[in-house]
């Protein structure tokens, strides 16, 4: 599946409706510091699965493997 955003609008909002989309619930959601979203994380989490998403530099930090991030 994929969906198309807007110009300038941000990809997140697009996000969630995406991982509804998927046929089984993946072991992890790796994604780039500009998904970084409370409100996405605690979706991941309800939906079965482990974030691995880094905070923005100016966030507090958050549990993310680098191991699995690294090699995304």
């Amino acid at each position: 599946a994929f969906r198309i955003a807007p110009g300038q609008a941000h990809e997140l909002p697009q996000a969630i409706p995406l991982l509804d989309q998927l046929p089984g619930v993946p072991r992890w959601v790796v994604a780039d510091r500009g998904y970084t979203s409370h409100r996405f994380r605690e979706h991941i989490w309800r939906m079965g699965a482990r974030p691995a998403i880094p905070p923005q530099r100016h966030e507090a930090p958050v549990a993310c493997p680098e191991w699995i991030y690294n090699n995304r």
